[in-house]
């Protein structure tokens, strides 16, 4: 499977992520209080920060060292660490039942998770998610009246399914191999990953000790939909590690992968940004309480983009040293100005957005050929970007706009045609592609 069409198995899953939870919490906020849903959020996070504790980066080593030296034992290890983790984290979770449950799913998921990009065969990612995400959508009303803990262990149904293709598809057995090399290369990404986990997560939890449940829900509310604005980078970023660690140009695949899920996402975070209200408002009112969270949340992952992009090259050239310094300086800052600012959920939203400025600022001295390369795009991302903010006079309005600036990214020449016809050969089925394809270059040709 190619590069792209990995990618869009892991972007339609991620959509479908989202798209599964935009509903969930629908039918949920209609069901229950916002209070109800901030305890929902605070169980589903804890869960969240046990199972990045128990991976110890594992997974990611294994997408390093198994495209990179073709050897599947590398597998083997890593599920043989795997398997002692998600026993760990069951019996350190008893004490309270729903976060065991999400926590040990969550580990054993991320395994295969792992495992099926390293292979660059992410079809099966989608599945799960996709019948996960509809399971999940059925039992939310017949759960909701059992309280939040019943509506939390909705959250494990993904997981499970995870678990059950990588068992199925896989047929992998846990060996003691390489455990040596995979905890080294893991940790050195686990700790700057786990303080991250920490720093996104700790967000919710903060909000909830420090001010009301309700506050926990907006903030998680605002998380869930930013993460829209950059859900079509998956197509590029998603399997980025493995394929820079295979690749002899890694400088070159980061920062293409950098300027062309930037194009992608510009445009619909200006939508977000300005016109974020009206897309809470579809939850229910009382949630447009979150929409200043939801524009600094947006503008943070817009941040996280070039950040992500040149850590994963860093991490692919074996400078460990430099991962864990990024991850450290920014998620710390973090978690120092959530226990200041967390009584809001906009105060937990601006720390967020330092954590990232930080880490961008980090990397981009690191990887100073893929940072210079970001600074010279960033005009051309503010002008496609502009009339997206046709988005504050309503979603309807939205829609004209953002396809406004995805046409100025092409005549720009921002993304350029060439780029956009390999992509759509790579992740589009041949016979579909032969049929759009005259057409598609039409719009260009007019575009251009």
């Amino acid at each position: 499977m190619s590069l792209y069409k990995a990618g869009l198995w892991l972007y339609l899953a991620n959509i479908t992520a989202q798209i599964g939870g935009y509903i969930f919490w629908f039918i949920a906020a209609a069901s229950v209080r916002a209070a109800a849903l901030g305890e929902v959020a605070y169980t589903a996070t804890i869960a969240a920060i046990l199972t990045t504790l128990a991976t110890l980066g594992v997974p990611t080593a294994m997408m390093r060292h198994m495209p990179a030296s073709g050897d599947q034992r590398y597998a083997q290890g890593a599920m043989a660490y795997t398997l002692a983790a998600a026993a760990a984290t069951t019996t350190t979770a008893l004490w309270k039942p729903p976060v065991a449950l999400l926590a040990t799913t969550g580990v054993l998921a991320n395994y295969y998770t792992a495992y099926f990009q390293a292979k660059l065969d992410t079809k099966p990612i989608f599945n799960a998610t996709l019948i996960g995400q509809v399971a999940r959508i059925a039992l939310a009303p017949p759960l909701a009246p059992h309280g939040p803990d019943a509506l939390a262990a909705t959250y494990a149904t993904p997981g499970i399914l995870m678990v059950i293709y990588g068992v199925a598809k896989s047929r992998t057995h846990p060996k003691p191999f390489g455990l040596g090399e995979l905890i080294k290369a893991g940790t050195s990404m686990w700790l700057p990953n786990a303080i991250a986990t920490l720093g996104a997560n700790l967000g919710v939890v903060a909000a909830y000790n420090l001010a009301h449940p309700e506050e926990a829900g907006y903030v998680y509310i605002a998380q869930v939909l930013a993460s829209a604005a950059t859900g079509p980078t998956i197509i590029i970023t998603g399997v980025l590690l493995p394929y820079l660690s295979a690749s002899t140009q890694r400088e070159h695949v980061a920062e293409k992968a950098n300027r062309l899920a930037l194009a992608a996402s510009a445009p619909l975070a200006a939508a977000l940004i300005l016109g974020g209200r009206d897309f809470l408002a579809l939850l229910g009112p009382q949630y447009t309480q979150a929409t200043a969270p939801l524009a600094v949340y947006t503008a943070a992952n817009i941040l996280a983009i070039p950040a992500t992009v040149m850590s994963n090259l860093v991490y692919a050239q074996g400078r460990y040293r430099h991962i864990l310094i990024g991850g450290l300086a920014s998620n710390s800052a973090r978690i120092i100005l959530y226990a200041l600012a967390g009584t809001t959920a906009l105060g937990v939203a601006t720390s967020f957005l330092i954590g990232s400025a930080i880490a961008l600022a980090y990397y981009s001295a690191v990887a100073k050929n893929v940072a210079k390369a970001t600074a010279a795009i960033t005009p051309k991302l503010a002008a496609i970007a502009t009339p997206a903010a046709t988005s504050a006079l309503g979603i309807i309005p939205a829609i004209p706009g953002i396809a406004i600036s995805y046409a100025l990214a092409v005549k720009t020449k921002l993304v350029t045609k060439s780029e956009i016809r390999e992509v759509a050969q790579q992740i589009l089925p041949n016979p579909l592609y032969t049929k759009i394809a005259p057409l598609g270059a039409k719009i260009l040709s007019v575009i251009d």
